[in-house]
């Protein structure tokens, strides 16, 4: 019997008592963020609606994950709705630690947070590669986005985190439109790869085409903004009928495995 109806049935000797109290209940499991929500947070994760598949807890998806630390900085230096939240810089940074990975590829620089805690979450001899648009940026992108999918931030700001830090020589700056990358001239195979770039579906598409192709056996292919974005949905939802892929609960990350 469903989880859910055996929970219902057994609430039914309750509900006869308080009949009011239980309509507010069952509302409340419908609608879990009211109609109006107290705290703008809910509006946040509760944009989080697009997407098929099955939210876990990140130790379902990594048995083992739950003992390992991580170093975060500037854990609060960030825009909640574009880039990755507290929660979510520590799970990433968690995966990197808890795989050991020493080749690690960003499509999608930004202010470099994320790459300062790739850095400082992986091995030593570890490599991060991180890719972006360069500052002096033209305006024009190798394929046609509309203009309401465009996210470019600011071009003086690519990096901003973890430059004159000690995980900097760490760190490889690539300035180019992930649809131009030329992959030769990286160090493949990866052992992860996070996508958190244009999140138009024909880039979303290519730089996830291109990513399999150049990840390891074994490697691990990471998405940010699954749920919150269609079109970032829809090739992650795709991919998933081709590799193994997982969504991480309460996160925008979902997660690929290549065997």
């Amino acid at each position: 019997m469903n989880v859910k109806l055996r929970e219902l049935i057994k609430n039914i000797p309750r509900a006869v008592k308080d009949p009011w109290q239980a309509i507010e209940l069952f509302w409340r499991r419908i609608f879990p963020f009211g109609i109006r929500p107290k705290d703008p947070e809910a509006y946040r994760i509760g944009s989080w609606s697009y997407g098929n598949i099955p939210r876990l807890p990140i130790d379902e998806i990594f048995p083992g994950i739950e003992g390992v630390d991580v170093t975060i900085f500037r854990a609060f230096d960030r825009d909640l709705w574009t880039s990755l939240d507290p929660q979510e810089i520590i799970i990433l940074s968690a995966v990197v630690k808890f795989s050991n990975a020493t080749n690690i590829l960003e499509i999608g620089t930004y202010n470099g947070n994320t790459t300062l805690n790739l850095a400082a979450n992986s091995p030593d001899a570890a490599m991060i590669t991180t890719v972006d648009l360069p500052p002096d940026w033209d305006g024009k992108l190798e394929l046609k986005v509309p203009e309401l999918s465009m996210n470019v931030e600011k071009r003086t700001e690519v990096g901003s985190q973890f430059k004159n830090t000690k995980y900097e020589k760490k760190i490889k700056q690539i300035f180019c439109d992930s649809a131009k990358i030329d992959w030769s001239k990286l160090s493949i195979p990866f052992d992860i790869v996070f996508i958190d770039g244009c999140h138009y579906y024909e880039y979303i598409k290519m730089d996830t085409q291109n990513s399999l192709r150049h990840l390891k056996s074994g490697g691990i292919l990471i998405w940010h903004d699954y749920g919150m974005y269609k079109d970032v949905s829809k090739v992650v939802d795709a991919t998933a009928k081709k590799i193994k892929v997982k969504a991480i609960r309460g996160t925008r990350l979902a997660v690929g495995f290549v065997e």
